[in-house]
């Protein structure tokens, strides 16, 4: 049974979805974790690069107010001359001293990583502000170089310079920590995804099977079959759709019943308009026959006793008639009870053929000894029934050729009988197991009937293939008991 087309089946499309989903996931958390590791390691640059421009502020005032004077910005650069190097030493940093204008007046950079002259906005930044004005710039060996710029103002709150304070930070080790992070990351969400990928897997694997189950008991729901309901112990979304299938098993029987019901109620109206017409059809010769006899009735007739005998004879006849009608009618609709034995299929069905001439009838068996539970006056009236019908639809201008072939098949028992006869008309293809009276001479028209209360008691099926001027073949399938 093929149940996938070209597309991707449903647990892989689940597992592409999934490891999809956890990989935009993984990417984002990655993503937004260097982002945030980064501003981190800026901001725990920028806090140290402002502890030190609070201390090298502190000292350099320190300086200023031990100037016998008062500092200005044309004696700054020689109060701070002389111990300039010392507090660069003390701090364990470069300074940079500007002028007013932005020109370098101190430095003890020795390759320089600060501006000659400061730009006009970071100068106009300092006229308009006496916050800490910190700016970032990219250095060519993997390091970044913060600078902050901040105003040196004397005892009377003068600004008389620019202090600039240069810091390289070595990114290597903080990378390392990063990268190390990113590789837990991915390690971790390497073995979610190889284990959700598998639990994912198995866990559709075993829903899909409990589906195509259903699927298959459902193809196997058949309207006259006693169909059994689908036990699930689960309570999940797959319960619902076993309830739904139940459910509808429950209505597909009762709609079942109720329409076996109308058609036995509408076969048996109909057969017993037939048993009301087939007895009317001699009580009314008898009817005649006896009012004619009662109008010529003359006891000096010296054919009178003739008369009176032939009478009574017909009379008898037509009698029969209905008797033998009252008793087909009987047989029907109380046959005997099911008796089953250990019996040889192949054994009852020779000796049920033996009363029809043996030239005409071909029996094929295999295997030649078939031991089965059944009975065997049932299997009797099977064999004689539908052959005797054979034989009976075969004109006389053919040479009568009935066919049995009985064998075992997929733990079913196989009887298959053929004709050579006229066929069934299709008009009565569709009645010919209902009980009613057939159009022939002779027979009451409920033997097939019959044959087929018996295949139905054994939970077995009959059905049947003609074709006009060629010939039937009646198939019989019954579960095999031995």
């Amino acid at each position: 049974m093929n149940r996938s087309n070209n597309n991707l089946s449903l647990p892989v499309r689940i597992i592409i979805y999934m490891v999809t989903i956890l990989l935009f996931t993984a990417g984002a958390i990655l993503m937004i974790t260097a982002n945030h590791f980064n501003e981190q390691t800026k901001q725990y640059h920028e806090d140290i690069l402002k502890r030190k421009v609070r201390a090298v502020e502190s000292s350099i005032d320190y300086e200023m107010d031990n100037y016998p004077g008062v500092a200005t910005k044309e004696n700054v650069h020689n109060i701070l001359e002389e111990s300039f190097l010392r507090i660069a030493d003390i701090n364990k940093t470069d300074i940079v001293i500007y002028d007013l204008q932005g020109n370098k007046i101190l430095t003890t950079q020795p390759v320089s990583t600060t501006y000659s002259t400061l730009p006009e906005n970071i100068l106009e930044k300092l006229k308009n502000s006496n916050e800490l004005i910190l700016t970032t710039q990219d250095f060519d060996d993997d390091r970044n170089v913060y600078s902050s710029y901040s105003n040196i103002k004397n005892y009377y709150n003068e600004t008389v310079a620019i202090l600039c304070l240069p810091y390289q930070s070595n990114q290597d080790f903080l990378q390392r920590d990063m990268f190390t992070l990113i590789g837990s990351y991915g390690l971790a969400f390497g073995i979610i995804i190889l284990f959700g990928t598998l639990a994912v897997y198995f866990v559709t694997k075993k829903t899909l099977r409990k589906l195509w189950s259903f699927a298959d008991r459902i193809r196997e729901t058949e309207v006259i079959v006693n169909n059994m309901p689908i036990k699930y112990d689960g309570n999940d979304e797959i319960k619902v759709l076993v309830d739904a299938y139940n459910t509808m098993l429950q209505k597909l029987k009762e709609q079942s019943d109720l329409l076996a019901k109308q058609e036995r109620e509408e076969a048996w109206r109909d057969f017993a308009r037939q048993v009301a017409h087939e007895v009317k059809n001699p009580l009314t010769p008898m009817r005649l026959l006896i009012q004619n006899h009662l109008r010529k009735f003359d006891v000096n007739d010296p054919d009178l006793e003739e008369k009176t005998r032939r009478t009574g004879v017909i009379l008898l006849q037509q009698i029969d008639t209905i008797s033998g009608i009252a008793e087909a009618f009987s047989d029907f609709a109380k046959m005997p009870s099911r008796v089953d034995e250990k019996i040889d299929v192949v054994d009852v069905i020779r000796n049920a053929l033996f009363v029809f001439p043996a030239k005409f009838v071909e029996f094929n068996h295999s295997p030649d000894v078939i031991m089965m539970y059944f009975d065997k006056q049932y299997l009797n009236r099977v064999i004689t029934n539908i052959t005797k019908n054979a034989f009976q639809s075969i004109p006389n201008s053919k040479e009568a050729k009935v066919k049995v072939n009985v064998f075992l098949e997929n733990k079913f028992l196989h009887i298959n009988i053929s004709d050579n006869g006229e066929g069934i008309p299709l008009k009565a293809q569709q009645s010919i197991f209902v009980p009613k009276f057939t159009t022939k001479n002779s027979g009451m028209g409920i033997g097939l009937p019959m044959v087929k209360k018996i295949i139905d008691d054994y939970d077995g099926t009959i059905r049947f293939e003609s074709k006009i001027s060629i010939g039937t073949t009646f198939f019989i399938m019954i579960p095999y008991h031995e």
